[in-house]
Parts: structure tokens; C-alpha cells; sequence
């Protein structure tokens, strides 16, 4: 009886013992390790500092994609010191058991630059500098390039112009994340010899008007002085080219709305920021404010593109009232009789219920003369001339059309009171927007547009002997544009 009584106080006992011994070696627990990876860059040291229950008796290790690094440890501090993805475990444990967590670290690439070594480029000319970029796969790259403390571009490509000729030091700064690069450049800018005037016309498009002079290059009044040129189409730009080229003075008459021409630099004209770019001479009036449109030969094919033409945004920008507004203009007929000779044209807009006209010019042989012994075309639709002075037979010249389209915005506007005359508009490549007046960032300009786009109110028709003449038509409101000079330029 007391053998059992002791063997069951000694079971007893061994029992106690082993669940006090249970109780003190609880498994441990670790928590405060985020399912989040943590991104880091090259050189980075980071704390992981892992929150741990149950710590009697434990062990604890720390392994970096499997290989243990450390141990003996709560906390362990990762150096970033080559980019990946890495798996950072902690382990705990003691004879209660074993728990493990994971932290996820990511290391970025480090940003590199590189730009081509000779960059060099004249004056004048643009040069597409399109550098080399490695680094963290991110969507928040920013770019800086600079010249001196001038920031000149915030793309990753650069389409550099310089229109004076050095040597420049250019610099290049990335940003992605936390990380910035930099690196520098030197870029030499040769001297070159270009014309101030865009003298080259690509494209001659007046709209007829009362004593219109499509042939004049020139003073519009000196048309019986010698400045008019009656040619063919293709001659004609090349006659106003070369005139252009050896002065700046000679214009071209564009007439009434949606007249316009098209001209062309011998180079690209350098977008200074903050400053005038262009200065163009053209006779208008305050109320007739011709628009102005520029191109950057982007694709570099010699010709300004559709998609390549902004507008210079100016005081009358949006006040259009009629933004797709057409005339289309037509040649009838031309009659004579022993003293005059009458020239016929019709016209006619494109809307709902169109409005339209006819344009009469009647004039006298005696007084139509000019310098050069020929009819004058003061009056004539664009192309048409006396080909024979003395049957005073008249033809269309070769390459113009009889009939023809001028389109663009149309701003209607009360213009009594607005008398043209010769002036300047200075013109900022920096003001240049697309089609939805958002602005534009362009290293220059090739082509330039001059296009009258204001259009008298019906108020402004006038009573000429009982016929109603629109204003439009009206010869003191045609405008004629001269000089378009490149201002960083001298002659």
C-alpha cells in the first residue's frame, strides 16, 4: 500500500516537472513584417527590426535568399549593394518550436547615362541628341538639360539649336524615384552664313478683292512702276524668291479673308525662350490682325506638313467665331470693248445657305499701262492677264486654276474706324499652340503662314451706287505682307 502511494506522489511529481518545463519554452512568435516589399537603391542600408513573442531560450538566424548571414540577432541592418529582388528571413526558435518571416526587398538599377562623345552641329541647324538611359524600371523619369544655369529642355531627347556659334557645355540631369544622374557634354557650334528673310515662297495663295494685284512684288501702289510681274505660277515664286533673297522689302498682296503664303527659311530659326523670335512686316489694322503660323521641319522632307503647322497664339486667338469657314472663288469671263476691258469673278462660302457675290472690275485701257508697257492685272482674278496688248486678248497663266478653296477660321468683327498700314509683329516661337490651344515646345522654325483670317460684319457692307459691296472685298482692307527676318540674325 505505501509503494503504490509513492510511485502515484512520484508520477505526480514528473508530471508537474514536465508541464512547468512545457509552459516555459512557448513557441515564439514574430510579427511587424509587412507583406509590402521595400524598394531601396544602391548604397541603401536598411533596419529590419521584426517584433518577437514568446523569447525565452530562443535562437534566431537571419538568411538572405536562403544563405544565412546573420545570427544571435533581433535586428538586422541590409546594405543594398547590387540591385534584385531579395528574400531577407528571420527565423526564431527554441524548444517550444520554430517561426520564420519574410521580409521582400527590391534594389533598383542604378541610373546611367551616356550621350555620344563629338557632338557637333552649325549654327542654324538642329541637332537631335538622343542619349542613352539605364536604369529602375519606373514611370517617373524626368529629364533637365541645361546649358550654364539656362534649363533648354525637359524631355529625354533633345532637338538642340544654337543660333550663334561656340562652344557649349551641356548637361543632362535624370530623376527616377530617389535616384538622380547627371552628365555633361560638349557640343561645338560652327559658324555659318544664312539670309535674315524666309525670301524662299513655297506657296502664293491670294484671295481676289476689289483692285486686287495678284502679280505685284512690291509696294502695292507702285504697281505702274515696275513691281509687277506678270508669270506663270511656278515662275512667280521663283521671281518673289530671288527678289526676296537680295532685299527684304519686295511683299506680296494676299488680298481679302483666307488669303495666305507660305515661306521658307534658308535655315531654322532658333526658339529663344523669353524673347521675339520673328519679326514679320505686313500692311493691316489694328482690327484686321492677320494670323501667323510656323512649322519645324521634323521629319526633315523640305516641305511644312499638315501636322507640323502651329499657330503663334496672339490677342484675337479663340475669338473665332467660325473655325472651318470657306470661299470658293471663281473665274466668269473677261469682255472688252473699244476703251475698257471688264473682268468677272464669283464667290461663294460654304454654309447652310450660302452667301456669295460677283466682283466687277471695269477699267480703261489708257490708264491701265504700267512701266513696262503691259495691262496692268490691278483688278484681275489671280493668274489672269492680257497676253496681247494689242487684240487685248486675255488668258489665265500657266499654273493657276480658274476656280480655287481658301479655308481656315473666320473671326467676324466690326472694322469701321480700323485703318491699315505698315507695321511689325513680333513674334515668340514659345506662344506657338496646336489645335486645342495647348502650347508646344519647339527648338525652332522652318516655314512661316500669313493668312488674313477677319472677316468685316455685314454692318460694314457699303452702298456703292445701289449694289451692296462687301468690305471684305474692299481694296484698303487687303493685306500685304513684306519682310519675316529671323531677329537673332543680322544681314
Amino acid at each position: 500500500m505505501k509503494r503504490t502511494l509513492l510511485l502515484n506522489t512520484l508520477a505526480a511529481v514528473i508530471f508537474f516537472v514536465t508541464a512547468c518545463t512545457k509552459e516555459q519554452y512557448n513557441t515564439p512568435a514574430i510579427s511587424g513584417v509587412g507583406t509590402d516589399t521595400i524598394v531601396l537603391n544602391i548604397g541603401d542600408k536598411f533596419v529590419l527590426a521584426p517584433n518577437i513573442t514568446n523569447v525565452k531560450g530562443n535562437d534566431y538566424a537571419w538568411l538572405v535568399n536562403g544563405k544565412q548571414m546573420a545570427s544571435g540577432q533581433v535586428n538586422y541592418t541590409f546594405e543594398a549593394t547590387a540591385s534584385g529582388n531579395f528574400d531577407i528571413t528571420f527565423k526564431a526558435n527554441n524548444k517550444g518550436g520554430t517561426d520564420q518571416q519574410t521580409f521582400k526587398i527590391f534594389v533598383e538599377k542604378v541610373i546611367s547615362l551616356s550621350i555620344d562623345k563629338q557632338l557637333a552641329v552649325p549654327m542654324g541647324k538642329v541637332l537631335d541628341i538622343s542619349p542613352t538611359v539605364t536604369g529602375p524600371d519606373r514611370s517617373d523619369y524626368t529629364y533637365e538639360w541645361s546649358i550654364n544655369d539656362s534649363v533648354i529642355g525637359k524631355q529625354r531627347n533633345l532637338s538642340f539649336i544654337s543660333a550663334t556659334a561656340g562652344s557649349f557645355e551641356l548637361k543632362l540631369r535624370a530623376t527616377a524615384g530617389k535616384q538622380t544622374a547627371t552628365t555633361t557634354r560638349t557640343i561645338a557650334v560652327a559658324a555659318a552664313q544664312y539670309n535674315q528673310n524666309a525670301y524662299t515662297v513655297l506657296e502664293y495663295a491670294p484671295s481676289p478683292a476689289k483692285n486686287f494685284n495678284w502679280s505685284i512684288i512690291g509696294t502695292a501702289s507702285n504697281w505702274k512702276f515696275g513691281d509687277e510681274y506678270q508669270l506663270g505660277y511656278n515662275a512667280f515664286l521663283a521671281k518673289a524668291s530671288d527678289m526676296r533673297k537680295a532685299n527684304t522689302a519686295p511683299g506680296l498682296v494676299l488680298g481679302s479673308w483666307g488669303g495666305y503664303a507660305i515661306f521658307q527659311f534658308d535655315h531654322t530659326v532658333a526658339n529663344a525662350h523669353g524673347i521675339p523670335d520673328l519679326e514679320v512686316t505686313a500692311t493691316y489694322s489694328k482690327l484686321d490682325l492677320p494670323a501667323v503660323y510656323v512649322a519645324y521641319d521634323r521629319n526633315k522632307n523640305g516641305k511644312p506638313d499638315e501636322d507640323e503647322w502651329y499657330e503663334i497664339k496672339n490677342a484675337d486667338f479663340g475669338l473665332e467665331d467660325m473655325p472651318d469657314y470657306q470661299m470658293t472663288f471663281t473665274y466668269d469671263s473677261t469682255t472688252t470693248d473699244a476703251k475698257r476691258i471688264y473682268s468677272y469673278l464669283s464667290w461663294k462660302d460654304n454654309q447652310a445657305t450660302p452667301v456669295g457675290g460677283q466682283i466687277i472690275t471695269n477699267k480703261t485701257f489708257s490708264s491701265s499701262v504700267n512701266a513696262d508697257g503691259n495691262i496692268s492685272t490691278r483688278g484681275f482674278f489671280p493668274g489672269l492677264a492680257v497676253t496681247d496688248f494689242s487684240t487685248k486678248a486675255t488668258a489665265m497663266l500657266d499654273g493657276w486654276k480658274t476656280s480655287f478653296i481658301r479655308k481656315g477660321k473666320r473671326i467676324t468683327r466690326n472694322v469701321t474706324g480700323g485703318n491699315p498700314f505698315q507695321q511689325t509683329l513680333n513674334i515668340d516661337i514659345d506662344l506657338a499652340v496646336d489645335k486645342n490651344g495647348e502650347s508646344v515646345q519647339l527648338p525652332g522654325i522652318d516655314f512661316v503662314k500669313v493668312q488674313r483670317v477677319i472677316y468685316p460684319f455685314e454692318q460694314d457692307y457699303i452702298n456703292a451706287g445701289g449694289a451692296m459691296v462687301d468690305s471684305n472685298m474692299d481694296e484698303g482692307r487687303m493685306l500685304q505682307v513684306g519682310s519675316i527676318l529671323d531677329k537673332h540674325l543680322k544681314n
